[in-house]
């Protein structure tokens, strides 16, 4: 989410720096401006002609008789004085989006474009063409979530104005081309969640002006390439891959005094490098996003990195250690440095959590402890997380109704701040678990029970006690569903399934 804002900031501050405040935002206010150039309007239109457009996005994009201008259709923003095309911005919005072979070539007489954005679309496994070279006026080019395949252009390195780039989330394959190191004005760099392979080419280093780089769930491999002084104004660094861990790469790193957000996932020989592990812990000491997920990392890893010396204990607001191989010893160790702790992942690692092992983290509002072992008695005490939880994730963690029995005994305490909790695919039977919602929360917003157990009844009056209800989730267990909205009876819900 951080990376979207920072995206969009970027966008802004580019579009209001370099085109100014004469783009005509409504038609009413550049009725005395140039209108838009048709060769460049007949390109706009042979564009839309390679696209699917079921929810009529494009339907101001035509050539009648009252609408020639392009320069007032909807995605596009001209110079006010020239009638050159500057923006164009087709990203999907609200689940409507564009399909279909996107022929970019057809663009190619948008000479003066500085601001690009076609993503979150479904251009159907199509290449980004080399042509996208040929855009030397480029500043802001984003082609994310829009199911594009094949390699990444390395004529993407001729546009050395762009100061934006993000292909992350689609299909594209091969290496990083080596080119990419000419965008000497870059500050934004996503390549991430593609299926990229071989070595980070040694050219990145010339991104002197880089703050965010995302190389993130892709197969790289080989050394780290960057040395003292490279990237030296790196905010965000996510990285994933089969990476040699050198102890004197380390030092690169302790020196992005700027770092505010580290990702190294499925970096599976960081947990033999106690040299990385300590840099980490104790030379970057504005560190508030750290994600090690899927890096091997076991409980004497953890106590490397959480120490006396650590920065952690008043910086760290985001920590995911999921998919490691930790136990319970290092949920307790956590403890200690959980006072400005906001979310805390630990899914699918090898915690066996009892009702006396509960830390309280003080400011916690998202924990994720999925694919875990709870043990049967987990709940029966002091359930308390913290007053601030709003999310609690406890999918396929062996759950039965002996992990909800409230006793006489038991001291919980009503949670109002929870308001999503999921408890899909444990081992769930009785209407226990609604009386223990009962007790602990009024508040909640989603319910997920999928694939449990459970059988009816549920209990009489749950759904208007429960009135902030939206989203609940039940199939896959054995509840009569001719019975079930009469139980339910909640007046706001909008999914129940």
């Amino acid at each position: 989410m951080r990376s979207y804002f920072l995206k969009i900031l970027y966008a802004l501050l580019l579009l209001f720096h370099e085109l100014g405040f004469g783009l005509g935002f409504k038609g009413s206010m550049r009725s005395a401006d140039a209108k838009c150039r048709e060769k460049e309007k007949q390109a706009l239109l042979n564009f839309k002609q390679s696209l699917i457009d079921d929810y009529g996005i494009l339907s101001t994009w035509s050539d009648h008789q009252n609408n020639t201008d392009c320069c007032n259709w909807k995605g596009i923003q001209c110079n006010h004085q020239t009638g050159y095309v500057h923006l164009l911005d087709l990203r999907c919005l609200d689940k409507q989006y564009l399909r279909g072979a996107i022929n970019l070539f057809s663009l190619i007489h948008l000479q003066y474009i500085q601001h690009l954005d076609l993503s979150n679309n479904d251009f159907l496994l199509n290449h980004i063409p080399q042509a996208i070279g040929s855009f030397t006026n480029l500043k802001y080019l984003n082609l994310s979530f829009s199911e594009f395949s094949g390699r990444i252009p390395f004529k993407l390195g001729n546009l050395s104005l762009l100061r934006c780039l993000d292909l992350g989330r689609n299909y594209l394959r091969g290496p990083v081309p080596f080119q990419i190191g000419n965008l000497r004005q870059l500050q934004y760099l996503d390549l991430g969640g593609n299926y990229l392979s071989g070595e980070i080419p040694f050219q990145l280093r010339n991104l002197k002006r880089l703050q965010y780089l995302n190389l993130a769930g892709s197969s790289l491999s080989g050394a780290i390439p960057f040395q003292n002084g490279n990237l030296p104004n790196l905010q965000t660094l996510r990285l994933s891959g089969d990476f040699d861990t050198e102890a004197e790469d380390s030092e690169w790193l302790s020196n992005l005094h700027s770092l505010t957000r580290l990702e190294l996932s499925s970096w599976h020989n960081l947990s033999f490098s106690r040299q990385w592990l300590q840099t980490i812990s104790e030379r970057i000491p504005n560190l508030i996003d750290l994600r090690l997920f899927g890096c091997s990392l076991s409980d004497n890893n953890i106590k490397i990195l959480f120490h006396s010396r650590s920065n952690f204990s008043t910086s760290l607001t985001v920590l995911d250690l999921s998919s490691n191989m930790l136990t319970s010893s290092t949920f307790q160790l956590l403890f200690n440095f959980s006072f400005h702790l906001q979310e805390l992942y630990l899914t699918d690692n090898r915690i066996a959590l009892s009702s006396f092992l509960y830390p309280n983290f003080p400011s916690l509002n998202i924990l994720h402890l999925s694919m875990n072992n709870l043990t049967s008695s987990v709940f029966e005490g002091n359930f308390n997380f913290g007053s601030k939880l709003r999310e609690l994730h406890l999918f396929n963690c062996s759950l039965t109704d002996q992990s909800f029995l409230i006793s006489s005994a038991s001291t919980i305490n009503s949670s109002s701040s929870l308001a999503i909790l999921d408890l899909s695919s444990n081992l769930l039977k009785s209407s226990i678990i609604f009386y223990w919602l009962l007790n602990i929360t009024t508040y909640l917003q989603t319910l997920d029970l999928t694939s449990n157990m459970l059988e009816d009844p549920i209990p009489d009056g749950f759904g208007k006690v429960m009135n902030s209800l939206e989203g609940f989730y039940v199939s896959e267990n054995r509840l009569h569903s001719v019975f079930l909205w009469k139980q339910v009876q909640i007046a706001d819900l909008r999914s129940l399934k």
